[in-house]
């Protein structure tokens, strides 16, 4: 299979703050960060645990910290994906500084595509990571939550790679899209319709200028259809279109 090119590839995202942290004037805890550079394409999600004081610093250092590791793990020829996720743990630890990690915490869901095409997807606690293919099949990465709502994993809870789940494929192939997103929208998404919330997305607002396409994307999210939904409300989206030019 021949690699795609990163040209092919294009992503966007959006967060808001949530209606429980409007009426308590607490900021968005959420996160995201999309780039490119030499490490490929990557797309990265995080939110803040809600009970801890740093929990809005660790999510953009969560972000942060997923580009810091891209770099040099994308550098070294068949690096494993285990060691991308201990730079992860390290750099987050380094940027939450001199915060303590237990009260920084917060989730981490990224995905990249590196130059020769390999996509991994990655997620550690809550938050949905899927894959809709170009034939309409959806694949989830990790199990659905059990236990309580308020239970949950993430950098500063877990210092281990075991907690991670994890997809890896050769490559992404065209008209497939990748959508990561926190609780607060993951928890409204029914099942058999993700896949249609993921071909819509890219659909709708893949084609928008980027400004236009913010705007719009937050109105979205801030309309939510959930009556009396609370969480603050992050995605970020990863596609290969078949057109030469990405768009961002």
């Amino acid at each position: 299979m021949s690699p795609i090119s990163q040209s092919n590839l294009a992503w966007f995202g959006a967060s808001v703050r949530g209606r429980l942290h409007t009426k308590q004037d607490r900021p968005n805890e959420d996160a995201w960060m999309g780039a490119s550079g030499a490490f490929g394409t990557a797309i990265t999600i995080s939110d803040g645990v809600g009970s801890k004081p740093y929990a809005r610093t660790g999510a953009k250092m969560a972000c942060r910290a997923v580009k810091d590791a891209l770099k040099p793990w994308a550098s070294a020829e068949n690096a494993p994906s285990a060691t991308l996720l201990r730079l992860v743990h390290l750099f987050w630890g380094l940027r939450v500084l001199p915060n303590k990690e237990e009260d920084s915490a917060a989730t981490c869901l990224f995905a990249v595509v590196v130059p020769s095409g390999k996509l991994t997807i990655a997620k550690l606690g809550d938050g949905i990571a899927a894959i809709r293919n170009a034939d309409g099949s959806l694949e989830i990465v990790g199990d659905e939550r059990q236990g309580f709502s308020n239970q949950t994993t993430g950098l500063g809870i877990t210092k281990s790679t075991k907690d991670w789940a994890v997809i890896t494929k050769p490559c992404l192939l065209p008209d497939t899209a990748v959508l990561l997103a926190t609780d607060g929208i993951a928890d409204d998404l029914l099942g058999d319709r993700i896949g249609d919330f993921i071909h819509t997305l890219v659909t709708e607002f893949g084609s928008m200028a980027p400004l236009q396409r913010r705007h719009a994307l937050e109105r979205e999210l801030r309309n939510w259809a959930t009556p009396n939904h609370l969480d603050d409300k992050t995605l970020a989206v990863l596609w290969c279109s078949k057109a030469e030019d990405g768009m961002r």
